[in-house]
């Protein structure tokens, strides 16, 4: 089977690093021919990318509603013809405005990965006509779906993805559940120490991610007379403004910002709990890192992530966006040493269902289907 994974970069992100796990996973397995196709030479995965299958193809298709459309994938569809891919699974929707203007042999199955709710697809509504994004939204949508042959797959990460695409892609187009996965190798059980009194949030530092909640929850735990220290993994446009925030709260020794880091677990394994407070969650990739290391995890309602909290269990959900109530349940598993305790093993126990091994069985299967 010949198999291409399309992403416009390797940049750091979960779809990047779910994208470059799968490849490696696939293409290990006998009878498989895959090839990982970037438009840009961006990689924040060295670590990663040094036995996969990949290359460089150059390629962009920029459509415009007042002036020339910019298509380039000329060299794109020369590898194509030539690579003949029985599948085609693209990531975010830079590729498949890319793929919209290639020509694919019948054979070929389309899987289109669903990171997220991608919000191009949304539907036609009255707002559309009275705003520019949504306008733009819908004729790129138009451009998109026209391409897309009889047996696409739509891969849905969560059922909240997947109830936005039922209700927004075409009923032709087959919507699968399918729940991101880890290499479970990598993030092994950790052990606590009571010492080191330390949380982990990992995510871009832009808006969405939830950055100044997590911090003023920290302040209400140093209020509180709670010393915890919160490493934050990832960078993004929202740093030099958070970091004003962290020193006008005086929190410089409590809240940390450690960039990009290519082995979270290192920070997992050294912290009693996970922390994320994003706006919107398509799925939660890092919650499943961090339970699989024995964290048990407290985060805000992001609706994707919905699917991975088993409240009480693994984790707490907070629906409300206080720091107050975060600090809340940071606190009680900080003074609650027992159900902390019972909570990291139902964690770890939880996050062994979402192996890459059992993951790639069920992506082959869908390769296959006819």
């Amino acid at each position: 089977m010949k198999i291409l994974h399309i992403i416009p970069n390797l940049k750091k992100g979960g779809a990047e690093r779910l994208a470059l796990n799968i490849v490696s996973a696939v293409q290990a397995l006998p009878n498989i021919d895959l090839q990982l196709i970037t438009f840009g030479s961006e990689n924040d995965y060295q670590f990663l990318t040094k036995t996969n299958n990949w290359r460089v193809i150059p390629a962009k298709a920029i459509p415009s509603l007042s002036w020339k459309s910019l298509v380039d994938v000329k060299h794109l569809q020369e590898y194509i013809n030539a690579f003949q891919p029985d599948v085609i699974h693209s990531h975010l929707f830079e590729t498949e405005m890319v793929l919209a203007h290639i020509s694919l042999s019948k054979k070929t199955k389309r899987i289109v990965h669903f990171h997220d709710n991608m919000h191009q697809f949304r539907n036609l509504s009255f707002n559309t006509f009275f705003n520019k994004t949504y306008l733009t939204d819908f004729f790129e949508k138009r451009i998109v779906l026209k391409n897309y042959p009889e047996n696409t797959i739509a891969i849905a990460i969560s059922k909240n993805t997947k109830v936005y695409c039922e209700r927004n892609l075409p009923k032709n187009i087959n919507v699968v559940l399918l729940h991101n996965a880890i290499d479970l190798s990598v993030f092994g059980k950790k052990e606590y120490a009571p010492t080191s009194i330390e949380i982990t949030l990992i995510g871009s530092l832009v808006e969405n991610k939830g950055h100044v909640l997590a911090i003023y929850t920290i302040k209400e735990l140093k209020n509180r007379g709670i010393h915890v220290k919160l490493n934050c993994l990832g960078d993004g446009i929202e740093r030099e403004k958070l970091e004003k925030l962290v020193n006008e709260l005086e929190l410089k020794k409590e809240v940390v910002f450690h960039g990009n880091i290519d082995s979270p677990e290192t920070f997992l394994q050294h912290s009693f709990c996970y922390f994320l407070t994003s706006k919107s969650e398509a799925f939660g990739l890092t919650i499943i890192e961090a339970m699989a290391c024995g964290l048990p995890v407290v985060c805000t309602d992001g609706k994707g992530n919905r699917d991975l909290i088993q409240e009480g269990e693994n984790g707490f959900m907070v629906g409300e966006r206080d720091p107050k109530l975060l600090a809340d349940k940071i606190e009680l598993l900080l003074k609650n040493d027992i159900l902390r305790q019972e909570m990291s093993e139902k964690a770890r126990k939880f996050a062994q269902g979402f192996g890459m091994e059992k993951y790639v069985e069920s992506l082959i299967l869908l390769y296959q289907k006819t």
